[in-house]
């Protein structure tokens, strides 16, 4: 089927259906572009023509879509070529495979962070809350603090809520302000979903709240990360979180 729009103005057209979707996905034609075919009574904007109808599958079925490995956008799965875990869609291909070709790591794709780049990251982080609550807790009530011992009970719970709570306001504020910690960013890795998007402060918390519940099963929630092939630790899975290099 044979299909015009217009672009400042002017008609474009004849093009194949295949092609106007492909101007669409390159933002040549937007979604308020009038497109006309034979057998339609006006134009219409582009949004409100067949062309931006849902593709269906067998029995009217909605047809599975992927995102671009580049581009990020959706596409019918019959529209894209698969490359091991990644789909791209036709106008990408190019760019993807000269990607793969350079031995570059195509966009979309993830790169783990290591055990110990992790591990570092967390060792990183203890130094830096223990130079910022030793020294409030020794200020406070003397070394004392630093033993409890013959402190009084307000004292004592006092200081056992700052040495709880700094720590979870320090990682839930900083993992969801820039997906990473002071540690994280010292090793040059970050959190983010499963999608490769920034995460929100609440699903930070819950990370956080989740890391509990690891360590609390005889640290076999961390020990996952081990083989788990995506490196992902128990609070990870139930997060849908990753950790990744930066450059990932």
């Amino acid at each position: 089927m044979a299909w015009y729009y217009v672009v400042n103005g002017v008609s474009q057209g004849p093009v194949a259906e295949s092609e106007i979707k492909n101007l669409h996905q390159q933002n040549i034609v937007t979604a308020d572009t009038p497109v006309w075919t034979e057998g339609m009574a006006e134009w219409v904007a582009y949004q409100k023509s067949p062309l931006s109808l849902v593709s269906v599958g067998v029995a009217g079925q909605p047809a599975m879509t992927h995102a671009c490995a580049e581009c990020g956008k959706l596409f019918p799965e019959s529209e894209m070529l698969q490359y091991e875990q990644s789909w791209v869609c036709p106008t990408c291909k190019p760019v993807f495979f000269q990607r793969i070709k350079e031995g570059v790591a195509p966009k979309g794709t993830f790169s783990y962070a290591t055990i110990g780049r992790r591990f570092a990251a967390v060792f990183i982080d203890g130094i830096i809350i223990d130079i910022v609550i030793f020294p409030i807790i020794i200020l406070m009530v003397g070394f004392q603090g630093l033993t409890h011992e013959g402190l009084e009970p307000g004292t004592n719970a006092l200081i056992y809520l700052l040495q709880y709570l700094f720590p979870a306001a320090y990682e839930i504020f900083l993992i969801g302000k820039y997906g990473a910690t002071f540690g994280k960013m010292a090793m040059k890795i970050k959190v983010v979903s499963t999608e490769g998007t920034p995460i929100s402060y609440g699903r930070a918390t819950g990370r956080y709240f989740g890391k509990m519940l690891s360590g609390l099963i005889l640290g076999i929630g961390y020990f996952m990360a081990f083989w788990d092939e995506e490196k992902r630790a128990l609070h990870d899975r139930i997060c849908k979180t990753l950790v990744v290099n930066q450059s990932s």
